[in-house]
């Protein structure tokens, strides 16, 4: 069941940097990965599918997990036809003899969400979600609380960023509408602490922050196997951004919480992450994603011994041009790190003519 060897990573993607572990550190499933349309089993009670992306990172995985008279689908892929063609290859091979009972979304992104209502007008079943992801799916998908244009301008002025009309278009409720099949009915929502049991198996549902607001993991101890969703990846260090639009305050202390809290999880653990392949290894790829942002935090304190905007360390912490999404993403994370380092003491917020500036203490 398990390799040494994993699939060659992804370049740079949109969701974030790659960033392998060692060789040796992980061990990889030898399941092969399911073709698009199809499913395989990879732990007791629970299938593997991959659903197509329309982007640089081209799938995310998809787990059905059994539950009784059927299978409960936990994240969905993007509102695309190529994702529905995908569910719908699925339906004719899987859910013929176990139909769809429920869907679960880990988190708000529209790679993981965007098929909900789709798949619950499809089958009529319930969706499954954290509070805080419905919150931020209703502001998203209709725009109501979105903040005006010019706060937004504003915000990112004040943080040296001279070209706002790149990252205008991220918070456009259109943009976010056309990867999203609409807001799903949820009645009630899953908690940090919640035990989900779907079938013979209880699942313990896991508030892991910092990625996004209000992601949830789900960890079943009995089998060792924990869903991970975009929180621990194999071969990507996922995304964390900061922002006026964010309630989380230290989203990178949060990312990195999460990590020691998920590192208590039985070493035995198989972890299916949303991108890549299923691995071995929790603790050793937790160690490995919290030095690669430690070592982020060491070298911005370097650059901030002469006091630096946010878009000032843009060079020195990403090595592509940005354009675009990739530019809001980094601007995030740069943000993500300084905001950090404020939280610790290690830096100071100076502002003056309406710009903030980071120095180190």
């Amino acid at each position: 069941m398990k390799s040494d060897t994993p699939q060659a990573a992804p370049a740079v993607t949109a969701e974030g940097e790659a960033f392998d572990s060692a060789p040796k550190r992980l061990k990889y499933v030898t399941v092969p990965a399911p073709a698009p349309g199809s499913s395989v089993a990879i732990a007791p009670g629970v299938r593997w599918a991959r659903i197509p992306l329309p982007m640089d990172l081209n799938h995310i995985n998809v787990w059905l997990v059994e539950t009784d008279g059927g299978c409960v689908i936990v994240d969905t892929g993007m509102a695309v036809q190529m994702g529905k063609d995908a569910w719908e290859a699925i339906e004719r091979e899987t859910f013929a003899t176990q139909p769809v009972r429920a869907v679960f979304i880990t988190h708000i992104h529209p790679d993981h969400s965007g098929l909900a209502a789709w798949l619950q007008e499809r089958y009529r079943v319930p969706v499954l979600m954290s509070s805080r992801t419905y919150d931020m799916l209703r502001v998203m998908s209709t725009g109501e609380g979105r903040p005006p244009t010019g706060k937004i301008e504003e915000f990112f002025h004040s943080h040296g960023l001279s070209d706002v009309a790149q990252v205008q278009p991220m918070f456009k409720p259109e943009r976010f509408g056309r990867m999203t099949s609409g807001l799903p009915q949820v009645e009630r929502y899953t908690a940090d602490g919640d035990a989900v049991r779907w079938g013979d198996s209880e699942w313990l549902a896991l508030q892991t922050d910092g990625h996004a607001h209000g992601h949830l993991c789900l960890s079943n101890e009995a089998a060792r196997v924990l869903i991970s969703g975009d929180q621990v990846l194999p071969s990507i260090s996922s995304n964390i951004s900061y922002g006026f639009h964010i309630a989380d305050a230290n989203p990178l202390g949060s990312y990195l919480d999460s990590l020691q809290r998920l590192r208590k999880l039985s070493p035995e653990t198989l972890v299916l992450p949303s991108h890549g392949i299923p691995f071995y290894g929790l603790q050793q790829r937790i160690d490995d994603l919290t030095s690669h942002h430690e070592e982020q935090l060491v070298k911005v304190t370097e650059r901030c011994r002469e006091p630096k905007t946010a878009a000032e360390l843009l060079p020195s912490m990403f090595r592509r041009e940005l354009k675009g999404m990739h530019l809001f993403l980094a601007f995030g994370e740069a943000l993500a790190h300084l905001e950090y380092l404020v939280h610790a003491g290690r830096v100071q917020r100076q502002t003056a003519n309406g710009i903030v500036r980071y120095a180190a203490q």
